[in-house]
């Protein structure tokens, strides 16, 4: 299986986005693929789980999957922002579940709740931050990942562990370690790094419809075989 640098992850989004596929469409589907990865992974429906999600498109992912997990009968949903200034993209989705009623904390004006839906989850999903982080997290990016490592629940992490790069593996600051990861696309390079498989916990690759011309445009024959089901397991 071929795994992509950060710059051919960037190549991919641009080539998608410059065609007419938009993000948005890939955050659905990034959304709705977390309900098999939970049941892959025995997240039963009574489970308490707290989305932590950034400002980016990785905190998309984060709002569009509690939408779906919400719809197909997941109860104990709570939301955690970092931050209130959303990219387009990311407001969609939280406009949404503002409209469902779901719960949604904001890290900066409601702290200690925030803590305790993170220190009280059985599961965290981890949208923080995704590959376009420079150098360590900072603030209250940071602050949560420490968070989330504390707590005693299962982190589950959306394309990369946050703090994570995604070419080398390294972590410069505060880093998630994940029990598992919902990749998106294609594996990233830090998978073939010994700290990026041990970070990663047990990965799982989701098609998030990108069709083969583009994945060929970045390096010819790349596309993960999808063709039994939309999310396959790694490793």
């Amino acid at each position: 299986m071929f795994h992509y640098s950060e710059k051919e992850i960037e190549e991919l989004d641009r080539v998608a986005v410059a065609d007419g596929l938009e993000i948005r469409q890939m955050m659905e589907l990034a959304g709705f693929h977390m309900i098999a990865l939970f049941d892959k992974e025995n997240v039963f429906k009574e489970s308490t789980v707290a989305i932590v999600c950034g400002k980016g498109n990785k905190g998309g992912d984060g709002l569009s999957a509690a939408r779906h997990l919400v719809n197909h009968g997941w109860k104990h949903i709570t939301v955690v922002l970092a931050d209130t200034d959303l990219k387009p993209d990311g407001a969609h989705h939280l406009a949404l579940l503002e409209k469902m009623q779901i719960p949604i904390l904001v890290y900066g004006t409601e702290q200690k709740e925030a803590r305790g839906a993170i220190a009280h989850a059985e599961v965290v999903i981890d949208a923080l931050i995704g590959y376009h982080l420079d150098g360590a997290p900072r603030g209250a990016f940071a602050e949560l990942i420490e968070i989330i490592e504390k707590s005693a629940a299962r982190i589950i992490s959306y394309d990369i562990p946050s703090g994570a790069n995604p070419t080398t593996g390294v972590c410069a600051g505060a880093c998630i370690q994940a029990s598992a990861t919902l990749t998106l696309a294609i594996p990233k390079k830090l998978l073939e790094t010994e700290t990026g498989r041990t970070m990663s916990g047990r990965v799982y690759v989701a098609d998030i419809g990108i069709p083969q011309m583009f994945y060929d445009a970045v390096a010819l024959g790349s596309r993960p075989d999808f063709s039994d089901e939309g999310i396959i397991r790694y490793a």
